[in-house]
This record gives C-alpha cells, sequence and structure tokens, in this order.
C-alpha cells in the first residue's frame, strides 16, 4: 500500500497568500510520486483522522491545535513533519518577552512564543518532529543557527503553473490609466504594508502614473488603521484596498497588475509571488519572503527601508515593454523550478525517507 500523508492547516479558506491557495496541486502531484494526499483544518476531533494515516505534515505553528496535534503523532510513534513559516524565528514583530526566555531555560519551551496567538511551543513537540521544514534560505539559517531541531531542511511550495496560463501577464491597468502595485497578502504590518506605502511616499515623482492595491486578510484592525492612514495623507486616488478571499479574486487583481510587491519584514510565505510569478506579473520580494531558486529572475531585497525604496524606485521607471520581459522571465523560471509537477519529488522522497 501507498503511504498516506496528512496535511494540517489552520484554514481552509484560500485567503490571499496562505497555503490553502497552492497545496491542492500537491496532492494529485503525490499521487505520481506513489503516495496518497489529504488535507484536514483542525477540529475537535481531527486526532480521529491521524488513525488512517502514515506521516503527518503540519503547515504553520502559530495555532494552538498545530501544538495538540503534534502531541498526539508523538504520542502515537506517528512521525511528523513541522512547517513553522516563521513563527520560530525572532524578528521585530516576533520578539521574546522575559517570561519566553525564563521558560527557555527551564527547557519547558522554546524561547519565544508564536507570533499570532501567543501561545508558548513546548519544545519537546518540535523536536519530536522528523523533521523542520524551512521555505526559503533565510528561514533556514535562522531555524539553524538557532539549533532549533537537528535536522532542518528547505522545502519551498510550488503552484500549478497550468491554472495560471489564461492570466493576462500584467497588461491591465486600472480604469484611470495608472499601473497597478500590488500587494497580495495578509493586512499586518509584519508584511511589509506599511513599509511599502511609506517607501512610495518617499519615492515621490518615481511613483507618479502608480497605484497601489493592498489585497488580503485583515486579520484585526490593520485595515481601518491603514485606511484612516492613507486619508490623513490625502492618498485616497492612489491607495485602495480590495478583498482577496478567493482564487477568483486574487487571478482578477493579478490579471491587472504590472507589478507585484512582497515586502515582507519577517519569514513569510511565498504564495502570492509564486502567483505573480505563474501570471507573468513582475515580483520584488524581500529576503524574508523570496523563495529559493528566483535569482534574477525577480527583484530581490534585504528587509530594510532604503533597500525596499530604492529597489522599488528602479522598477517603477521601467518601461511596460522591460517589465512585461522581466514578468516572462519569471514565469519561464518559475515554472522550471517550482510548478508541483517538478518539486513534488522534494515532497515525496522526504515522506518516504521518515516513513
Amino acid at each position: 500500500m501507498s503511504l498516506v500523508v496528512l496535511h494540517v492547516l489552520e484554514s481552509m479558506n484560500p485567503e490571499a497568500g496562505s497555503v490553502a491557495v497552492c497545496l491542492g496541486g500537491l496532492h494529485d502531484a503525490l499521487v505520481s510520486c506513489g503516495l496518497q494526499s489529504k488535507t484536514v483544518a483542525p477540529r475537535a476531533d481531527v486526532t480521529r483522522a491521524l488513525d488512517d494515516v502514515d506521516i503527518v505534515h503540519i503547515h504553520g505553528l502559530d495555532y494552538e491545535p498545530a501544538h495538540r496535534i503534534a502531541a498526539y503523532a508523538l504520542k502515537a510513534g506517528k512521525p511528523y513533519v513541522i512547517s513553522p513559516h516563521g513563527s520560530l524565528t525572532f524578528g521585530p514583530h516576533n520578539k521574546p518577552t522575559w517570561k519566553d526566555r525564563v521558560l527557555f531555560a527551564l527547557r519547558v519551551c522554546l524561547p519565544f512564543r508564536t507570533n499570532t496567538h501567543g501561545c508558548w511551543c513546548c519544545r519537546r513537540l518540535v523536536r519530536g518532529a522528523a523533521c523542520v521544514t524551512a521555505i526559503n534560505p533565510q528561514e533556514e539559517h535562522d531555524l539553524k543557527s538557532r539549533r532549533i531541531h537537528p535536522r532542518i531542511c528547505m522545502l519551498p511550495y510550488g503552484l500549478s503553473f497550468n491554472e495560471y496560463a489564461g492570466t493576462p501577464t500584467g497588461d491591465g491597468v486600472p480604469v484611470n490609466g495608472n499601473r497597478c502595485l500590488l500587494m497580495l497578502g495578509p493586512l499586518h504590518p509584519r508584511g511589509g504594508c506599511v513599509a511599502l506605502l511609506k517607501a512610495i511616499a518617499e519615492i515621490g515623482p518615481d511613483a507618479n502614473g502608480w497605484n497601489v492595491v493592498l489585497a488580503g486578510n485583515d486579520n484585526g484592525e490593520w485595515r481601518k488603521m491603514l485606511e484612516a492612514a492613507v486619508r490623513r495623507k490625502k492618498g485616497e486616488d492612489r491607495v485602495t484596498f480590495a478583498e482577496a478571499s478567493t482564487v477568483a479574486q486574487q487571478r482578477a487583481l493579478l490579471a491587472s497588475a504590472s507589478l507585484v510587491a512582497s515586502p515582507g519584514l519577517h519569514i513569510g510565505l511565498s504564495v502570492s509571488i509564486m502567483q505573480a510569478v505563474a501570471s507573468g506579473v513582475p515580483v520584488i520580494a524581500s529576503t524574508c519572503t523570496a523563495p529559493p531558486g528566483l535569482d534574477g529572475a525577480i527583484q530581490v531585497f534585504t528587509p530594510r527601508r532604503e533597500e525596499l525604496r530604492e529597489t522599488l524606485r528602479s522598477v517603477l521607471r521601467l518601461p511596460d515593454e522591460a517589465l512585461r520581459a522581466m514578468g516572462e522571465k519569471a514565469r519561464t523560471v518559475g515554472r522550471a523550478v517550482f510548478d508541483w509537477s517538478v518539486i513534488a519529488d522534494q515532497y515525496a522522497q522526504l515522506y518516504k525517507n521518515i516513513a
């Protein structure tokens, strides 16, 4: 019988930037590798689903049910993989408190709290995993430097590029004639939305002819605060907000985008980057979110204010022809590296090695 892998997500809703957007293509690709695959979102009785699987892959660790599922798998002797999505690394939005440090000294927990719900993660649960994966080189470096786990491997996410074959190549423009700079993902400061708006303001005339669209889940009160800030700066005619809770909405936004920005200030998923690449839309991204293997195909910068500003300035100055060429190059490279038909083999090999 083939191995059965259970993927655990915080939510099955395909919100912009979430792993739920891209994971569906992995299931079909794993079948061709001789594995079965299914997905669940945590519920009170989710542990029942673990009884009929061979391997558990927990995507994200900043939600309490993930810890409970890891504990169940550890107790049952079932191998599990953790993809922390940045929740096991330090950053300006995930700093350890004095209480975290005391608990770490007592070897009770990891030296920080997970960054969304503020819940502590037992170090035993992370150490008990068969493997901890990193989504890009920066996360891999951070995890290894903090000795989070003896086995850390880079395992980026992929996308089914054929699903985006019909998306226009960034030629669409808003009705007022300006080109569109799109940020697609959760509206949280750690995603870089505030930094992006500040960079646009600092660029000045070089940003003329561009509109900014921030599209993603509010996840709190951030959108209200951002909208208020935009009104104070009298930027309502240049900055708009959009819903992106479905893949169809995300594709529609990509169809009208001339550039996608992913200026994350903390380790984060590269899903919106992959969607843009698959759609032929040029991308700028910080090292916190840029996936490996796209060097030279997208513009990558360190998550510093001046780096974001100057990278953005240089791309906004490009003519339409250069932007289209940049997008097409990224699509060609991305398909060869990150289509699920290519990258699923890395997942299959990992699962087979730990089974």
